[in-house]
């Protein structure tokens, strides 16, 4: 993989990070070959792999080795779908089943999804009811499709 091929702004513990995480997607090894703490590698490692400057260039790190490879990731997921339907003809149902892992790796599917809420005033009011609410008056909230609230206030 040509590193260099794409300048970096990280810092040069970040950028190792990156390479390292960029070569084996293992962020607690990556952590602890760039030089963090061994104690809190897997902290450190997450932190920094949600960072989005890091991120970005773990995939330009990707990129370049994806295109050294001369490989894309179309003709990646069709490989993987050829090796799945090889896996089904020889009823292999766990490499059905990793082929399928891969290909929902690549296409996203395991990605956190992001959910940004926003509470008004007359929702701060729902909000400060429902947390004096006992378990048993939630389950007959939620059981009523949270009609309960509608129009309600605090």
């Amino acid at each position: 993989m040509s590193d260099q091929a794409i300048p970096s702004m990280l810092s040069a513990r970040q950028e190792a990070f990156a390479t390292a995480y960029a070569r084996h997607h293992n962020a607690s090894q990556a952590a602890r070959e760039a030089g963090y703490a061994q104690g809190c590698a897997s902290v450190t490692g997450t932190r920094l792999i949600a960072n989005a400057s890091v991120l970005e260039r773990v995939r330009e790190l990707e990129a370049v080795t994806a295109a050294d490879m001369g490989m894309s990731r179309k003709q990646l997921l069709a490989e993987l779908v050829e090796a799945a339907e090889l896996a089904k003809s020889l009823k292999q149902p766990m490499g059905i089943v990793a082929a399928y892992r891969e290909i929902a790796k690549i296409c996203g599917f395991y990605l956190p999804e992001r959910v940004r809420v926003e509470v008004d005033l007359a929702g701060r009011g729902k909000l400060a009811r429902m947390e004096r609410m006992t378990d048993g008056e939630l389950l007959a909230v939620i059981a009523s499709g949270g009609g309960a609230f509608q129009g309600a206030s605090a």
